[in-house]
Parts: C-alpha cells; structure tokens; sequence
C-alpha cells in the first residue's frame, strides 16, 4: 500500500514510522522548512530550544515506548518538578498535601473542598458525563465559588483566553486525571521527565527509522489538494504534480484539511472548517541566571497578560540548552482576540511590564533574549455537548483518513495523547478498528 501523509509534525512522523513498520510505502509532505511542527525547536547559537514548552509525564507510557523503540532512551531525564501560584504579590508552594492543606490564598474549610475535588476527579470515570457539565458548574459544585476564584478560574483563564464560559467539564476532569497520575509515594512529589534535545530529538530519531525504511519526507512541500475520483481519494497534488497514493493521511489542523478537498462532500468540508482552535502567544525569555524554583507558576491576577511562568530549566538541567535559563510567558489567544495582532515590540513592553510588577527585584540585565513565539492552531475548542461533531479516522470519502490534535478530545492536547491516538488510527487504516474513531 501507498500512502501520502499531509503533515510532518510528531502526528505524522510517528504514523508514517508505524505504517512503514508494517510493510508500506509512505511519503509525508511537510510544508515548513522542517519537520515537527509544534514540537520543532530554535537552534540558538547552537542550541536547540524548544519553541514551546513540552513535558513528558512519568505515566506517559505510549511515549515512552516509542522512546525506546527508536533508540533515545539513553536521553530520557527524570525530575521532581513543583509548581506554585502567584496571588496578591506573593508566592506559593503548591506541591505536597502540607502546602496543599496550608495554601494561604484559600480558607481551611476552601482547601478541604479543593482536595476533595481533586479526590472526585480521580473516581469520575464517565468522559461523556463529564462533556454534559459547564465545568464552572461542576467546579463550583464540589469546590465551592471561593474555590473556583482564587484556583480553578486563573487555570481556565490560562487554557481557555475568554472562551472558557461554553466548556464542559472535561477539561480540567482530563487535566486532574493526568496531573495525578505523576504523584509518586507518600510525599506525592511530582516526577516529570524529558529529552535531552526536547521532543524533537524524538521526532529526529523516527525520522531516521523512516528513512532507513524508505519513507520519502519532503519538507518546504506544500500539498495543494487531495485528488478525488469518483468520490475516492487517489492521490495529491503537490507543485502542480498529481502523485498517486492508496491512502492519503490528513494530520492538518481541520480548517486546512477542509481546503485541501474542494472535490469532497461540502457537509464534510463545513464541519471540517468550522472546528475551533485557540491560538498561543508565548514569548521565550532567556535569562542568564534561574527565576523561581517551580517549573509552572500560575497566576491568579487577571490583569497580567500572560497567563504562567513556566521555567522549564526547573525541569530540563540548564546545561542540556546550553547553561541558559528559559522562561515560557504564554497567553491561549481566541481566534478575534486583539492581542494576537500585536507586533514583538508591544508584546515585550506589555509582559516585561507585569513581569517586574511579579518580581519587583528583578534585574532585567539578566535578559539575554526575549523572543516572541506565535502559532495560529495550537488548542481545538470543544463546546459543551458536541462530540458528534468530532471527524472520525475515517473520512467520508474512501482512502483518506483524518488525524489530528481535534480528534484527541476528551484528553488534553500533548505528546502522549498524540502517540495513543496514531496506534488508534493505524488500527483503522489496516482494517483492525472498525469504520471509525
């Protein structure tokens, strides 16, 4: 079997390494310079940095199997991480069940009912209860209102931009679920782990076992349209060239894909294009010297644009990127948001603003680079109730298949649920998993 895989990143290679496991031919189709997309990296002189911050948890179990099946285990850093929450102009722990039970910004009977939520999420096993629930309404239920100010709306404003109003409950139920699951021993220290190189030293690995088996990966290739006849898809267009394929994948987010089959279904091309996803701005601060010591400090003030600190060299040893320190400022844009029109200059005026508001001390010499990171489709929005409108694996048109972050729900989108998600599809495209997601 022939396939073309639209989409270089972590998505797409790791389909197309399965798929030439199993016996295929496999050409992937990246538009970009390079592969990887989301997951790609900054070589800053000499350094690869990631372009956005990643994590691998120690229960991300997919990943690290891949992980070892290509060869990279030997790069594999295990951490204790902790986190923290800026509120009112102090800092706090917020790491072992003794900061949990003593967090200052909520009363003693608020902190029991905090825990008690994180408890019930555990228990909660129905996905498709929990897509039912406003997650405010869910959280105010068992946290209380207090609860939800000072905790759960900073994260929701930090995942959601404004848009957090129409989301089910999922969303944090997914969140707790999988944060949970990194909580080792009795002290519940958070154990984290990453590549040496970020998750592109992953995606280059695969790439490597792809090329070994002859896949074709062509970069700086855009595909201009699925071929369809007589309502099959047969190929791609590629530079005015039409390249037969078996199969075509589509990792692309959905709007895109909707444009690359002007000759299939419109239902199909309208539900497509009318999937939701949040932007990310998220400047990159290097600094000279560390910050905090948590690996993510969230942030109750709604008045600070950005919505965390996160300073993965609390996770990642600074001498793995190059003995810098690298601090991640990011903001979830909706897609009309104003902020997402700003040029670099502004972005920087407005976060080092709020930053030395956070950290009166802080001596901006330490700054090396501030540079600003943007990406149009990072997080698919899903509305409360609309799981039926989620594209299946297998499109309505025979030979083309769908896989992309969209279809992950109700997980959150991370490298994890990207890998799981591809054995799914794998399972489907040889004919093991049914017609569908």
């Amino acid at each position: 079997m022939k396939a073309a895989i639209v989409g270089g990143g972590l998505m797409g290679v790791t389909l197309a390494y399965h798929l030439a496991r199993a016996g295929h031919a496999v050409n992937i189709y990246e538009r970009s310079p390079n592969i990887g997309g989301l997951a790609t990296y900054l070589d800053y002189h000499g350094v690869r940095v990631d372009r956005f911050y990643h994590t691998i948890l120690s229960s991300d179990m997919t990943m690290q199997t891949l992980i070892r099946e290509t060869g990279v285990e030997d790069r594999l850093r295990f951490t204790e991480t902790k986190q923290g929450f800026y509120d009112s102009g102090n800092l706090y722990p917020f790491n072992t069940p003794k900061d949990f039970m003593t967090f200052p910004p909520l009363n003693l009977f608020q902190r029991f009912r905090l825990a008690l939520q994180v408890i019930y999420a555990q228990f909660e096993r129905d996905a498709a209860k929990m897509d039912t629930i406003p997650v405010e309404q869910w959280l105010s239920r068992v946290s209380g209102r207090g609860v939800v100010e000072k905790v759960w709306r900073p994260l929701l404003r930090a995942k959601f931009d404004a848009e957090a109003v129409d989301v089910p409950a999922t969303y944090i139920w997914s969140r707790l679920r999988r944060m949970m699951s990194t909580r080792q021993g009795v002290t519940s220290k958070e154990m984290m782990c990453y590549l040496i190189g970020g998750y592109f030293t992953l995606i280059e690995a695969l790439a490597k076992h792809c090329a070994d088996m002859g896949v074709a990966l062509s970069t700086n290739t855009p595909v201009e349209r699925v071929n369809i006849e007589n309502g099959r898809a047969v190929g791609v267009r590629v530079g005015g060239e039409d390249i037969a394929a078996d199969i075509v994948i589509a990792t692309v987010p959905s709007p895109y894909i909707a444009e690359l089959i002007p000759g299939g279904p419109q239902d199909y091309r309208d539900l497509l294009a009318k999937q939701q996803y949040l932007g990310v701005m998220c400047p990159l601060m290097i600094l000279n010297k560390p910050l905090t010591p948590y690996y993510v400090l969230n942030i109750t003030d709604p008045r600070i644009p950005f919505t965390a600190v996160v300073e993965t060299t609390n996770l990642i040893a600074p001498e793995h990127v190059g003995g810098h320190h690298l601090i991640y400022l990011p903001k979830y844009l909706s897609p009309n948001s104003e902020i997402a029109t700003w040029p670099d200059e502004r972005v920087r005026e407005e976060w080092m603003r709020y930053f030395k508001q956070m950290f009166p001390d802080f001596d901006e010499s330490s700054v090396v680079e501030f540079l600003v990171q943007r990406a149009r489709y990072v997080e698919p929005l899903r509305p409360m109730g609309t799981t039926n409108e989620i594209p299946q694996i297998q499109s309505p048109i025979p030979g083309m298949f769908v896989a992309n972050t969209v279809m992950l729900y109700p997980d959150l989108s991370n490298g994890e649920a990207v890998t799981s998600l591809v054995k799914r599809v794998i399972a489907v495209v040889l004919g093991q998993g049914g017609p569908s997601a």
